[in-house]
């Protein structure tokens, strides 16, 4: 990183916008920066409210609620969608949910899982609605049609906590496709006037963020409730930047602001070994689905793609339970996306719009899923694999496409 220590914030954030134009045959000037992705999200979002008018957004609960609070800030309103077993996201909606004011259909390539989208492009250009990407889970993948073109008319990607570059904690990237800029100038030009003026970090805000690994650090030696009590300390005077505070679990959230010189400096060390991540990412894949002898996968692409986490759904949640209980006991870290959805739980459905009963296949999957480490060596995965052989625990049969 010594290079980027010679950068000044302006040079380093040209330097980021030109390394995810690399990596994804895109433009520069197609990618803007922003401190998190909800704020790049919630930018979008108002810009739609602004030039479009107030309406609805079509999204999935089988979600993270920071995903959910850009559209209810913005002043439009989620409308949820059941997903797709084979996607882990929204398939191709009926016709009955959109109605007049609805303005946009949220297309989530879940844990990396891309798939066949081409579908939902046609959806929205038969409805003439916006088509916004959450591939917050795979930095520089899109959903991409047969000729190889971008399916999304706005791409959101996330360097933040818990994603593929684990080397950042902050940071995310909007992604304009250009044709947007034909099809609604007043629109794409909104939309870049308003990143044009976000603000950098405030001291606090930026004391926050160069402290967030040691603060973590030292919270995690703590043990039970003082752990808990000194981390809310911690949060309520200022001292740590938390994944997800408090208010945003009950559909607040903070102004946007851009990234700062040292949050860029880490997103180019971490986007410079992108393509070695994505390689141990497929390579891992490719053991789960190969050497998982006694499992049977259900939400999975049959491609080896370079998966965040790697889904497997047992038979009642009972059984994923249990297995998450073992890997957890061996000191594996495993997730369970999204349990609860709108993870990790609104204070109020009211406030979030959301009816549990409308969306049968999320919630139960949610009880059910199970989600393995991409991360790790071929041997920690085999490891992984070799203790959920010998459990012979019981999961749903592949389904067939």
């Amino acid at each position: 990183m010594r290079y980027n220590l010679l950068m000044n914030y302006e040079e380093s954030s040209a330097k980021i916008r030109q390394k995810l134009a690399s990596l994804s045959e895109t433009k520069a000037e197609d990618w803007h920066l922003c401190l998190k992705a909800r704020f790049g999200m919630a930018i979008v979002f108002e810009a739609i409210r602004d030039e479009l008018g107030n309406g609805e957004v079509i999204t999935t609960p089988y979600t993270c609620i920071t995903s959910i609070n850009p559209i209810i800030v913005s002043g439009l309103t989620p409308i949820y969608h059941d997903i797709d077993k084979n996607l882990l996201s929204t398939g191709k909606p009926d016709d009955h949910y959109v109605k007049g004011k609805t303005k946009a259909i949220v297309m989530q390539n879940t844990l990396g899982i891309i798939g066949d989208k081409a579908k939902l492009r046609k959806f929205v250009d038969k409805h003439h609605l916006l088509l916004i990407e959450d591939s917050a889970h795979c930095v520089t993948r899109f959903a991409r049609d047969a000729d190889d073109q971008i399916l999304a008319d706005i791409s959101v990607h996330s360097f933040g906590v818990e994603k593929v570059l684990t080397g950042t904690k902050f940071g995310g990237a909007i992604y304009l496709n250009p044709k947007l800029k034909e099809t609604n100038p007043a629109l794409y030009e909104r939309i870049i006037d308003k990143f044009n003026h976000l603000k950098r970090p405030n001291l606090s805000l930026a004391f926050r963020i160069r402290n967030y690994r040691l603060n973590n650090a030292v919270i995690q030696r703590l043990h039970g409730n003082f752990r808990r009590n000194f981390r809310s300390f911690t949060i309520k005077a200022g001292l740590l930047e938390p994944p997800i505070y408090p208010f945003e679990q009950q559909g607040q959230q903070d102004e946007p602001v851009t990234t700062n010189k040292y949050v860029n400096e880490r997103i180019i060390s971490q986007l410079s070994n992108l393509k070695q991540n994505y390689i141990r990412r497929t390579s891992n894949v490719a053991q789960y689905q190969n050497k998982l002898k006694s499992k049977h996968f259900s939400k999975i692409t049959k491609n080896s793609e370079p998966l965040l986490a790697y889904p497997i759904l047992f038979e009642k949640p009972e059984k994923a339970n249990e297995a998450y209980d073992l890997l957890t006991s061996q000191g594996y870290f495993i997730r369970r996306w999204y349990l609860p959805l709108l993870y990790p739980g609104p204070d109020s459905l009211k406030i979030y719009r959301y009816d549990p009963k409308k969306v049968p296949i999320a919630e139960d999957i949610s009880k059910r899923i199970l989600c393995l480490p991409t991360d790790l060596t071929a041997i920690e995965t085999n490891k992984i694999i070799h203790l959920l052989n010998d459990k012979k625990a019981t999961v749903e049969k592949p389904v067939q496409n």
